[in-house]
């Protein structure tokens, strides 16, 4: 984890160095905070679109949802924290199934008329609203596992003394004085102040956030997997000797 320090009471005066209104109450210090949310969330969005497995947690995790005891937990509840799903795991008779999703229009593909009866393996699942749901219905024990990534943290306005790396790890990378930059163009923004020379070092701060996160794991490249089996493609070829 960064060993970086930095206080939210801290990342405000910075900011208010950046737009030049130290002192001044044209923003106050919660409109601020708000800034720094806003800019955080959108260095969340930008890791995960860069690497997707950037924030990877499991239901068990949470507290308030845990993993889905099925078929009792159909649908279920998804975890207070979730932004968006990365897949789910069903483990049943021992074995662990990495199931497909469905769409809206895939709803009745096993209570149709003349619909083949499905396997365990063949349990589908999708998002809706606050709650996972799993199609068919189980009919045999199991427990299932979702992968999410959360959503992006935020400072409490009333905790000033909070450190970046305790409320965002990731943004406490480094990645600090693009949060200062963004709120600064917020505040001079606010004023009708020019902001484009902000703009230009917010968009070069930017691209160094990309690249720097597309390469967080340069040791080894994606391989290509059977979504059926699970098997690497590279795998199999080597294996059979081709």
């Amino acid at each position: 984890m960064p060993n970086n320090t930095t206080t939210l009471a801290q990342l405000i005066t910075r900011v208010r160095q950046r737009a030049d209104m130290v002192g001044s109450a044209f923003v106050s210090d919660s409109e601020i905070v708000d800034y720094i949310n806003v800019a955080m969330a959108e260095i969340h969005d930008l890791l995960v679109t860069k690497y997707e497995d950037y924030y990877v947690k499991d239901s068990s995790e949470s507290p308030k949802s845990g993993d889905y005891t099925l078929p009792a937990d159909n649908p279920g509840t998804l975890p207070t924290d979730f932004y968006k799903a990365l897949g789910v795991d069903l483990v049943s008779g021992g074995l662990t199934y990495r199931l497909k999703r469905y769409s809206f229009q895939d709803r009745n593909m096993y209570s149709s008329p003349g619909a083949v009866a499905a396997r365990i393996a063949d349990t589908r699942y999708t998002i809706q609203g606050n709650k996972i749901k799993f199609i068919p219905d189980p009919t045999t024990s199991g427990t299932a596992k979702l992968y999410y990534v959360p959503e992006a943290q935020r400072f409490d306005a009333g905790s000033t003394s909070a450190t970046i790396v305790s409320v965002a790890p990731a943004v406490a990378n480094g990645y600090e004085e693009y949060v200062v930059v963004d709120a600064a163009i917020k505040c001079l923004l606010k004023e009708e102040s020019d902001v484009q020379p902000h703009m230009v070092y917010k968009e070069q701060l930017r691209k160094r956030l990309e690249a720097a996160a597309g390469n967080r794991d340069a040791g080894e490249s994606y391989k290509i997997s059977d979504v059926n089996t699970g098997v690497y493609l590279e795998d199999y070829v080597n294996y059979r000797g081709f």
